[in-house]
């Protein structure tokens, strides 16, 4: 306690008694010190006497002033404190009465600002992405300082010091004296210039969070005593239970809003579980009106369809976790008995009590019966009106168990249109879709008893059957689903016959499940359509082998792939006029462990198909040129290795860089590679083969196109490829030199490579008169038996030699 505190509080008459004890006590003594006549020091007691009068007169008039005073300022602390509570009080009510802010915000400021030596009081509002402090309200002598947003910055000149401050601390902040706070300096003058002199923030919460502050200038030094400083706290108190209390009632408001309109039934019970609210979807699913059910329990709801320990399982696990959620069957009001998905909820109080149960429930008839509904659609094709493939292959099965227990037979069927395709490419996708609209149509009306129909993809169908009991009947039935055909199909102004393959399997004799009788049925459908014989096959086990041999065939080929059953077969291609060699053609070959030798249109074609000729070409390019470099060495005049691209190898992207990597590996020149390419992989995409050949012809390899004159050349872009070599085919050299149309084709090539800077190479060559010919029109080289048959890679190495050998000799 300081000197000028403890003196303020001792009694005005304390001064007093203290002056005149120390008057009479010290006067008469000090006087007789001073002065030795008896006749002066009795005329100075007269004079002492006046003096004490005026002296201690004086005293008390100051000492009566000064408690006047004091007790005036005591007066207006008092007041200004009675204001405040005041103010807390009204702030209090405005707090739970108030549907916006902005009127607890004006409540506040105008209960504050009222008080005697406030300049300005207003409250903030923190804008955290812009880093500001918004005036939210502000009343005063002083509110220019809110006219702008403040900034959240201390070092802003616009900042707020004393809010930032409480907004960093969570806790009330005084300034009482703005000249002795550092943080002042930047707005100390805007502050004087406003009669500011002491601050007070209050940091203000919205459930738990800081969201701006209160904040109150005086321009009193010294104004904010602690007392003062509780008592706004309260306000600033009151302000924060006010915005939680305004978002909790918006809260509550807009749950009360999506209840009203929710799509889903609401039950609200106390804890014994009697009705206390329900929603407006409550009453339209149920049927009950609200006056029906409050005070009522979910009982009157029950269907009957769930046990007592139904109920008693439910409430064990609702009382155990909480919740508890499922299907459920109830009552409406007029008795019907519909499904509903529900969930129940206990709401707990602070002390974890149960005071309330919450249940949400949808009606789920109206899902089920969409769903029925998509189901029936999605069963059936749209376009030919019966089952999609799906749903035909599931119901099958289940017919084919029906048919088993009334042991009977029943036929299963496979049914494919002939030419649909040429159909669509001539006539449209459209007319096309007419087409497999009306079948449907067609085998609708067949009105078959105990039968399936399905469409199994784009041209196919499936169709079963059951009730039959020979294979008879099943044949009968067969051809009556062929016989539907007969009639022609018009398209506008055409008509057109459409005949199907129809393969036929008998249940149980030929599968006893749906994915062997089907497999088997289109075994017999395949062999229908190869034949063109008949409209309806029956399946023979024979059929089985057949379906499954190019499977096999593929499991084997991986096989070989692996254990290197693969070996590479050379022919020797020659100068046509002296027989000297000048390259070799390869050739793949597989000599399977139990078979033998395999041909290559056998197991070419399964190798494209199943994409096994991607690794298998990888390696036969390779290996061609590994061994052509082997050859080359030391010779004067190399030889070129011609290697086969099949199209799916050529239509790989990364053809030209396998190409690059192989010749690098392998030392070989690149102008002693050709590559050989059909005529119909050429004319099939001619504008991506354009590019991959130009590719490859930047590598300097040499380009061939095998098997010229069997497909349809287009002359025009065939002067555009970059091609080194035709190959004329065996077909048209076998004919040589007799034929007179196999000698006009093959002059006509021959020609035409000529004309436009080609080489020509026959294949096929077996006599030496067909090597005359073909040497007169001027074909310069040739392969084939005449000259010497493919050998593998070491008797070729013993032939070269021989050759070699006979060219220095001269024989």
């Amino acid at each position: 306690m300081s000197l000028r505190t403890l003196l303020q509080r001792i009694p005005p008459s304390l001064y007093y008694v203290l002056i005149a004890a120390a008057w009479i006590a010290f006067s008469d003594r000090l006087l007789q010190a001073l002065v030795s006549s008896p006749t002066l020091i009795a005329t100075l007691q007269t004079f002492k006497g006046w003096f004490f009068v005026l002296l201690t007169g004086a005293a008390l008039h100051w000492l009566i002033q000064r408690s006047r005073a004091s007790n005036r300022l005591a007066h207006h602390r008092i007041q200004a404190l009675a204001g405040f509570y005041q103010a807390v009080s009204k702030v209090g009510d405005a707090a739970m009465r108030a549907e916006h802010a902005e009127p607890l915000y004006q409540a506040v400021c105008e209960a504050v600002v009222s008080n005697p030596g406030i300049r300005v009081t207003a409250v903030t509002r923190i804008d955290p992405d812009k880093k500001l402090l918004h005036s939210c309200y502000s009343l005063g002598e002083a509110t220019a300082i809110y006219a702008e947003p403040l900034s959240l910055d201390p070092a802003s000149a616009n900042a707020a010091p004393v809010s930032l401050r409480a907004i960093q601390s969570g806790k009330p902040f005084i300034c009482n004296d703005i000249d002795k706070d550092y943080a002042f300096a930047l707005q100390r003058e805007l502050y004087r210039d406003h009669q500011l002199n002491a601050f007070a923030a209050f940091p203000l919460f919205e459930e738990g969070r800081i969201v701006g502050t209160l904040t109150v200038a005086s321009q009193h030094v010294g104004y904010f005593d602690a007392e003062l400083v509780e008592v706004i706290t309260r306000l600033a108190d009151a302000v924060s239970f006010g915005l939680g209390h305004l978002r909790r009632l918006r809260r509550l408001r807009l749950m009360d809003r999506l209840i009203e309109r929710a799509n889903d039934g609401v039950i609200v019970t106390d804890p014994a579980g009697v009705i206390r609210a329900v929603n407006p979807r409550f009453c339209e699913i149920t049927g009950y009106s609200v006056d029906e059910v409050l005070g009522q329990t979910p009982r009157m709801l029950q269907s009957g369809r769930q046990s007592a320990q139904f109920y008693r399982d439910m409430w064990q696990r609702l009382t155990q976790h909480g919740h508890w959620r499922g299907e459920i069957w109830n009552r409406r009001r007029n008795g019907e008995i519909y499904p509903e998905w529900l969930t129940i909820s206990s709401v707990k109080n602070e002390h974890g009590e149960t005071e309330n149960y919450l249940a949400v429930f949808s009606d789920l008839s109206e899902r089920i019966e969409a769903e029925q509904r998509i189901r029936e659609l999605t069963a059936v094709d749209t376009l030919t009106g019966v089952l999609n493939a799906e749903v035909f292959r599931a119901r099958l099965a289940e017919f084919l168990r029906t048919t088993r227990q009334q042991k009977q037979r029943a036929l299963v069927a496979v049914l494919n249109l002939n030419r649909l395709r040429v159909i669509n490419q001539v006539y449209g996708r459209e007319k096309g879709d007419r087409i497999l609209s009306e079948i449907g149509e067609r085998l609708r009306a067949l009105q078959l008893s105990n039968a399936l129909m399905g469409r199994l993809g784009g041209d196919e169908f499936g169709i079963a059957v059951g009730g039959l009991h020979t294979l008879e009947d099943v044949m009968r039935i067969a051809r009556r689903i062929g016989g539907c055909f007969n009639a022609l199909f018009v398209l506008d102004a055409d008509t057109l016959l459409i005949r199907p393959s129809i393969g036929a399997a008998c249940f149980p004799e030929h599968g006893e499940d749906t994915v062997n009788i089907l497999a088997h049925a289109t075994a017999a459908m395949q062999r229908c359509k190869r034949e063109a014989l008949d409209t309806v096959r029956l399946y023979t086990p024979d059929l089985s082998h057949e379906v499954n041999a190019p499977f096999e065939l593929e499991q084997d080929l991986r096989r070989a792939i692996d254990n290197g059953e693969l070996w590479l077969s050379f022919q020797p291609q020659v100068d046509i006029s002296d027989g000297r060699p000048i390259g070799m053609e390869t050739l793949l070959r597989w000599n399977h462990p139990s078979l033998g030798p395999i041909s290559p249109a056998k197991f070419i074609p399964v190798a494209e198909e199943s994409g096994l000729i991607l690794p298998i070409g990888e390696w036969i390019l390779f290996e061609a040129c590994r061994q052509a470099a082997l050859w080359n060495q030391g010779r004067a005049q190399p030889l070129r290795v011609a290697v086969n691209v099949s199209a799916v190898q050529f239509q790989r992207q990364n053809w030209p860089r396998l190409v690059e990597k192989a010749l690098i590996a392998s030392g070989l020149e690149p102008a002693c590679l050709e590559l050989e390419v059909t005529e119909s992989v050429v004319m099939q995409h001619i504008d991506a083969v354009a590019m991959r050949l130009r590719a490859l012809k930047a590598l300097g390899v040499q380009l061939a196109i095998d098997d010229f004159g069997t497909g349809y050349s287009s002359l025009a872009y065939l002067k555009r490829l970059p091609i080194d070599r035709l190959k004329i085919d065996q077909s048209f050299v076998r004919g040589l030199p007799g034929d007179a149309g196999d000698t006009a084709i093959t002059r006509a090539i021959v020609g035409l490579a000529a004309s436009l800077g080609f080489q020509t190479i026959a294949e096929g060559v077996e006599t030496l008169e067909q090597a005359t010919v073909l040497s007169r029109m001027g074909c310069p080289e040739a392969q084939g038996w005449h000259y010497a048959k493919a050998m593998p890679a070491k008797d070729f190495s013993a032939w070269l030699e021989k050759q070699d050998q006979r060219i220095v000799t001269g024989s």
